[in-house]
């Protein structure tokens, strides 16, 4: 397999995302939406791409010392390689040089191969969130000290 390659989002890869986003969320962000975060000072949105293909992405806000991870993702036809975790890697490194101290995210109770994941990392759970997302299910909000 090619090295993944972690950038910065950009304008040019707002479709590829956007179709990745549509794959892994029952709603996904606009397009529209997806711009606006470009340009946003308190975001921090990072792809990963195979050759010049995005093939997974997080979006990440931050301010003073907390970060709340947003969105993250991986194409479905790339998933279980290791992307999720090498941008994962990656966006903690670049929160922790902005001196990012927590770390926050919300995830399904249902999704336990991310909650694997982010246990991996050393995120904790910190409590449960009853009917969260759009179909009722419940979230954990986990955290991160970095």
């Amino acid at each position: 397999m090619e090295r993944i390659i972690i950038k910065e989002f950009e304008p040019s890869h707002v479709d590829e995302v956007y179709e990745i986003s549509k794959e892994a969320f029952p709603l996904p962000w606009a397009k529209e939406e997806l711009i606006r975060e470009i340009v946003n000072p308190h975001a921090l949105n990072l792809v990963a791409l195979l050759g010049d293909e995005v093939v997974g992405y997080v979006q990440c806000w931050y301010t003073f010392e907390d970060a709340d991870i947003i969105n993250i993702a991986v194409k479905n036809k790339h998933q279980r390689l290791g992307i999720g975790k090498t941008v994962l890697s990656e966006l903690i490194r670049q929160l922790k040089a902005k001196g990012i101290q927590n770390v926050f995210l919300e995830v399904r109770v249902s999704n336990l191969p991310a909650q694997k994941l982010y246990k991996s990392f050393g995120f904790i759970t910190l409590t449960k969130r009853e009917r969260y997302y759009i179909n009722g299910e419940d979230a954990l909000v986990m955290n991160l000290q970095i």
